[in-house]
């Protein structure tokens, strides 16, 4: 016969064997949650750092970008400065080279022939108006009357230009519609363009001015 004492052993080996397997099962879920957990807080974890990664990417990538448009703005002013910085100096020499030349006779017959191709612009019945440069002014202006005598005009007025136009002339009928520069500063100054780009290109070949 079962006594009391019995039964109240077997009923709480009964209700820990109970007890037991609830918090074994417990125990297992809550494994499964935290490893859920972890597995979700891992994915953040990484989803972060790429985050942070690709952004220190781009700002690298930004920084080198900046840093090399700002070196080759630097270069291209350097070069710009340097390239207007021959170019004077080129122009210097080509103004020497013709104040050379305005000593020579040759100057005097470029003066008459030139001026005797401009002339056809205007009409051998007009006054005209001859602007020479004060350097060699008396060959250019002997030159000048050459030429408008050969070319049939009588009524003209031959006057000192200003300084800086670097021999040649300046032809203007008393009206003012008609007014040809031939000076060389004018055709210094309409060449410039040409010259620089002839520089550009000799520099970029690596040719020695």
């Amino acid at each position: 016969m079962v006594t009391l004492e019995q039964k109240l052993s077997l009923f709480k080996k009964l209700v820990d064997e109970k007890v037991q397997k609830e918090i074994d099962e417990q125990i297992l879920n809550k494994d499964d949650e935290i490893k859920d957990f972890l597995e979700k807080e891992k994915q953040i974890l990484e989803s972060n750092a790429n985050r942070t990664k690709k952004a220190a990417i781009e700002r690298i990538k930004r920084q080198k970008s900046e840093a090399i448009s700002t070196m080759i703005q630097q270069e291209r002013k350097l070069y710009l400065k340097k390239n207007e910085e021959i170019l004077r100096d080129l122009l210097a020499k080509i103004e020497d080279k013709i104040r050379d030349f305005m000593q020579t006779d040759k100057y005097k017959e470029h003066i008459e022939a030139t001026m005797l191709t401009s002339l056809e612009a205007f009409s051998s019945e007009e006054h005209i108006y001859v602007s020479i440069p004060p350097t060699n002014f008396n060959k250019a202006k002997e030159a000048a009357e050459s030429a408008l005598k050969k070319a049939g005009f009588e009524n003209y007025t031959i006057i000192e230009a200003e300084l800086n136009y670097i021999g040649g002339f300046v032809l203007e009928n008393e009206r003012q519609t008609i007014r040809l520069n031939k000076t060389f500063a004018e055709a210094l100054y309409l060449k410039r363009e040409d010259l620089g780009q002839m520089l550009h290109d000799a520099i970029r070949r690596g040719e020695t001015l």
